[in-house]
């Protein structure tokens, strides 16, 4: 049982790495998705929204989210890699050399389970929670999927690498959400919603949060994605 679902996971893994079928774009696009400088317009502008509606809370939830991240990263990273110590595809004698690699990028020595999946995931599984929004729930989702698949396009993880993280990633970012939910019970409650005036322009979630404030977070994420396509575009066109 265990051999078979290892097959498949290495046939499955250069199936989606699309070994010999990589192009100028999707290096490009896949690369720098997967860095990390790429996103932090988004996430200052993520800061700015939790600041700017939750102004008593946005210390607790600053802090809160850095933990999810040292969670999601040294659980993967430092606890469960060196634990099973199961080889990067990139390291493994087997499968190495039928997968293409951008920039020549191995990654380092353990795969299982990857700690860029459980961070995207977790980071979406919160931000979900707190804001409430559909559009943004799907739009935040869908990014932490294609921010786990270059993973396996760049070919440094397995499948079932990314399945764990994404599963990590879950766990730590409800756990996260409950640990917030709890610990702002100690915060004195005010009016959030700013005044009664701007209660009758403004929309909110059933959490707190202006909808103009997330559309702005969407916009940043969208904006990003637009300049990572239109960039891999005119590299394919060199």
């Amino acid at each position: 049982m265990l051999e078979s679902l290892l097959e498949w996971d290495k046939e499955a893994l250069v199936l989606l790495n699309m070994s010999g079928k990589h192009t100028a774009f999707g290096d490009f696009f896949i690369w720098m998705s997967t860095q990390t400088i790429t996103w932090v317009p988004a996430f200052l502008t993520f800061l700015y929204v939790v600041i700017k509606n939750k102004t008593r809370e946005s210390l607790l939830l600053i802090g809160v989210i850095v933990i999810l991240f040292v969670l999601c990263d040294q659980i993967s990273s430092s606890v469960i890699k060196p634990l099973v110590a199961r080889p990067r595809p990139s390291q493994d004698p087997l499968v190495m050399n039928l997968l293409q690699y951008v920039n020549d990028y191995r990654g380092g020595q353990f795969g299982f389970l990857s700690s860029h999946a459980a961070n995207a995931f977790g980071f979406a599984t919160f931000s979900a929670l707190l804001f409430r929004y559909k559009w943004y729930s799907l739009f935040v989702f869908l990014w932490a999927t294609l921010h786990s698949y270059t993973r396996l396009y760049l070919g440094v993880h397995f499948p079932l690498d990314i399945i764990a993280g994404i599963l990590l990633g879950l766990l730590i970012g409800s756990i996260c959400f409950w640990i917030y939910q709890k610990a702002k019970l100690f915060i004195p409650r005010y009016d959030n919603f700013s005044s009664i005036k701007n209660r009758q322009f403004a929309k909110y979630t059933k959490t707190g949060f202006m909808i103009t404030s997330i559309q702005l977070l969407l916009y940043s994420f969208s904006i990003t994605l637009f300049c990572l396509l239109f960039c891999a575009w005119q590299m394919q066109k060199f």
